[in-house]
């Protein structure tokens, strides 16, 4: 396999998209099923693009609902195993302490975790859900303990029971000039078009997960657009003409 003809497409991470290139490349001299670790939607496109060229099949595991972080299984044939991801649901009187993402994660990551064997932590008002690697989540179960000053209880539940996980948004109308991707950095961003064609130049942006250096490139309904230093959004809707032939967008930034 050509590492060349994919490098176009790698991500921040240069060195995981070679570690997964090396995967697809493995399966593709076998007949054996090859995981991944936990990896990121950008990731995760990466690999979509790589197995489709290579005529492999990808099956991903990530959780029910709107998850970010999946496990990828690579195989010659469609998989039907069992899932390699556990769900851990972690209960606690967390009245009086307010806990984080941050501070699910934190303290998981204190028991000598890598970040790349913890998947989505769903968060809810008597505790969360966390989704981990199969080979750690005993290990988890047994040493969690404690989420900062909050004493909890572990157990593992069904994949397929899991609370579905909803991501949450705050909506902002924007008035640009264009639908071109610095018009629209430079109003989400707040700061000048020319500012903004310097940060996409420079790898600031992503759209649709993917690096894009292409100032001019025309957004769409569903676009996905990430900013260094200032998250993520999506186009939602584009609401009409404006004044002065400005057009009006709601985006959805998320939470």
């Amino acid at each position: 396999m050509d590492i060349k003809k994919y490098s176009y497409y790698f991500t921040d991470d240069e060195q995981l998209c070679i570690e997964l290139l090396d995967k697809v490349k493995r399966v593709k001299k076998s007949f054996k099923y090859i995981q991944t670790d936990f990896i990121a939607p950008d990731a995760q496109e990466f690999l979509k693009k790589v197995c489709s060229e290579e005529g492999v099949y990808l099956t991903f595991f990530g959780g029910i609902g709107d998850f970010e972080r999946a496990v990828g299984v690579i195989g010659n044939e469609e998989y039907v195993g069992s899932v390699p991801v556990d769900v851990v649901k972690v209960s606690g009187n967390f009245k009086f302490e307010n806990l984080t993402h941050r501070d699910f994660l934190g303290a998981i990551l204190s028991l000598g975790i890598k970040r790349e064997k913890v998947g989505d932590i769903n968060l809810y008002e008597e505790g969360a859900q966390v989704y981990l690697h199969t080979e750690i989540s005993d290990y988890v179960c047994f040493n969690l303990k404690k989420i900062k000053h909050t004493g909890v209880k572990t157990e593992k539940i069904n994949y397929y029971d899991a609370r579905k996980r909803i991501q949450q948004f705050s909506e902002r109308k924007i008035n640009v000039a264009s639908m071109r991707l610095d018009c629209i950095v430079s109003s989400v961003a707040n700061i000048s078009r020319e500012k903004a064609s310097v940060l996409i130049r420079n790898g600031g942006v992503k759209l649709n997960y993917c690096l894009c250096d292409d100032s001019p490139k025309k957004l769409n309904e569903g676009d996905m657009v990430s900013i260094r230093g200032y998250g993520r959004f999506y186009i939602d809707r584009i609401l009409g003409m404006m004044n002065k032939n400005r057009i009006s967008l709601s985006i959805k930034k998320f939470i």
